[in-house]
């Protein structure tokens, strides 16, 4: 049965804008238990189910400040809106991205990277005493260097959990737990923030508010209409 993690909600909502609306959504606690056995990191199921590809738990996973701390409830201790969805296996997730890592094959990688991001020109201007200069990067130049910046953050993030070794390009097998609760999602349409609410904590993940608004989801969630690009996700 899953349980709820707690969530100081007098302390939450005095850190976030009166429009903003909470769900109740399905998530995983991931443990390295050999490799980082201090630290819990976590990933929702729902938005995972939106798009197939493993990356997605990757763009999500976020690490649980002070772990310690952590409490549940075996019932919603709010009366707030729960959402249900599938887990898929967040392990087998990490398995399928060490071997694109290890064979240096990021053709899913990029392939959410263009279903889940607008790239435009960007046009910028610098004053030098009294001459401004006009520059311009093509929507195709930020598209190749968003490509550079996510592979880097894979490779660096699969080296540091020890499950790819990146000095000498190869799989490490180090075990991987994984524990399925609810959390509290929080969306906030004024102040343009979304993420996952633990304790006195605000875990950030504005790739909750992009996918909302790519998928149409604000119905569901009883949100404004997000009306305006939101920028890179992270």
């Amino acid at each position: 049965m899953y349980r709820y993690v707690y969530t100081d909600m007098e302390f939450i909502k005095r850190k976030l804008s009166p429009k903003t609306v909470f769900a109740w959504i399905p998530v995983q606690l991931i443990k390295f238990s050999e490799c980082r056995p201090k630290e819990i990191y976590i990933v929702d199921c729902f938005f995972r189910t939106l798009i197939e590809n493993p990356y997605v738990s990757i763009m999500l996973l976020r690490k649980i400040p002070k772990p310690k701390n952590l409490k549940y409830h075996d019932h919603p201790p709010t009366d707030i809106k729960k959402i249900e969805a599938e887990c898929k296996d967040v392990v087998n997730d990490l398995r399928q991205v060490v071997n694109d890592v290890s064979a240096q094959d990021y053709g899913k990688l990029y392939e959410l990277l263009d279903t889940i991001t607008e790239y435009r020109d960007t046009e910028f201007t610098i004053r030098f005493f009294l001459r401004t200069r006009r520059y311009v990067i093509s929507a195709e130049k930020m598209r190749e260097a968003d490509r550079r910046i996510a592979t880097r953050i894979v490779e660096k993030l699969m080296n540091r959990l020890c499950l790819y070794d990146k000095k000498a390009n190869s799989k490490l097998f180090t075990p991987v737990g994984s524990e399925r609760h609810y959390a509290l999602i929080y969306i906030d349409p004024l102040l343009r923030v979304s993420g996952i609410a633990i304790g006195k904590h605000l875990i950030e993940v504005k790739t909750y508010l992009k996918l909302i608004k790519k998928y149409n989801l604000e119905k569901l969630f009883s949100v404004e209409p997000l009306e305006h690009s939101l920028g890179t996700p992270h």
